[in-house]
């Protein structure tokens, strides 16, 4: 996405703070860039906007692999760099890759990341868990019954039924026109 600062904040950015405002606990960072910065890697985005200006103090994961895919977007160089770059962007938790597992001890060591960084993310992760109730009841959320109950409901069922009815699109066969031939051209409008 490339846009004016002035467009984000008057079209974009107001539903997520309203989001936040009425009491939001995580936000993920997407896979889509901002003029060029992933999110998994923006500190404007994670850092100066969320926790600094809109005083954002839960949990930030990034999205399935997003960290992962800081590598083939061109941002990072490697794993390494992309612990390095989400971390220091703002994000607390890695959410799938293993980036942080597998790199956020080694750059402590190279003094890269400071310990001081990942006690922040490692208070906010953990205070998300305390307060779901998971220190109390981690299977506090499993139910095994739930599914049984719930996915294959016949009144679910019947309403996928009538939502797929609904969006349904059917063609009129008219003069022979399907199946499609081989040659020319056609524009869908």
């Amino acid at each position: 996405v490339d846009m004016s600062d002035r467009t984000m904040r008057e079209n974009y950015l107001p539903p997520y703070k309203a989001a936040l405002d009425a009491g939001a606990a995580s936000v993920m960072s997407s896979f889509n860039d901002i003029n060029g910065v992933p999110a998994a890697a923006n500190r404007w985005l994670l850092t100066d906007l969320l926790r600094k200006e809109w005083g954002f103090d839960g949990l930030v994961v990034s999205d399935y692999t997003g960290i992962y895919e800081l590598i083939p977007h061109g941002t990072s160089a490697n794993e390494y760099e992309a612990a390095e770059d989400a971390l220091e962007a703002g994000n607390d938790m890695d959410m799938v890759s293993e980036i942080f597992i597998n790199n956020l001890g080694k750059l402590v060591k190279d003094g890269k990341v400071s310990e001081t960084d990942i006690d922040a993310a490692c208070r906010r992760v953990l205070e998300a868990k305390y307060k779901l109730g998971l220190f109390e009841d981690p299977y506090r959320y499993a139910n095994e019954d739930r599914p049984k109950q719930t996915l294959m409901k016949t009144e679910y069922r019947e309403a996928a039924r009538d939502i797929a009815r609904k969006s349904m699109v059917l063609l009129k066969n008219e003069d022979n026109a399907l199946p499609l031939k081989g040659t020319g051209s056609i524009a869908l409008i």
